[in-house]
């Protein structure tokens, strides 16, 4: 269909990848920091690394690949333990500059992805409404 192939082409699904990464792990980062004073509660978080290697590897995918055969939702992201961070005589290894940062940063780069699929949706919007007149 005309819609899909229009939104599951070029860099929306990979915005929508983000924006759902960057929500996921947000959530992470706030229950750290609800956290900092529970005794043996050890840090969770997304690997961003991790998730930017699995974008780079469907986007190689897509250019090699047939037009919409390469799909960006199934890419998920495994919660894991930071090693960084001092553990504490209680074992958590809290770092509250370092969740704060991390946080700060996540926060804009969920913006980012915000703005640009506003801007693809609001070009698309356009688009569709000039064919229609």
């Amino acid at each position: 269909m005309f819609i899909d192939r229009m939104l599951n082409q070029g860099s929306t699904p990979l915005l929508e990848q983000v924006v759902n990464f960057t929500s996921q792990r947000h959530r992470l980062l706030t229950e750290n920091i609800a956290n900092v004073d529970t005794p043996g509660y050890r840090q969770k978080d997304l690997s961003l690394g991790r998730f930017q290697q699995m974008l780079v590897q469907r986007l190689d995918a897509r250019d090699g690949g047939a037009r919409g055969a390469v799909r960006f939702d199934d890419i998920r992201s495994e919660v894991e333990r930071p090693k960084r961070g001092i553990l504490s005589y209680d074992h958590n290894n809290r770092s509250m500059e370092q969740v704060a940062s991390d946080l700060a940063k996540n926060g804009l780069m969920h913006n980012v992805a915000i703005e640009l699929l506003r801007k693809q949706y609001t070009q698309m919007e356009m688009a569709l409404k000039d064919r229609l007149t």
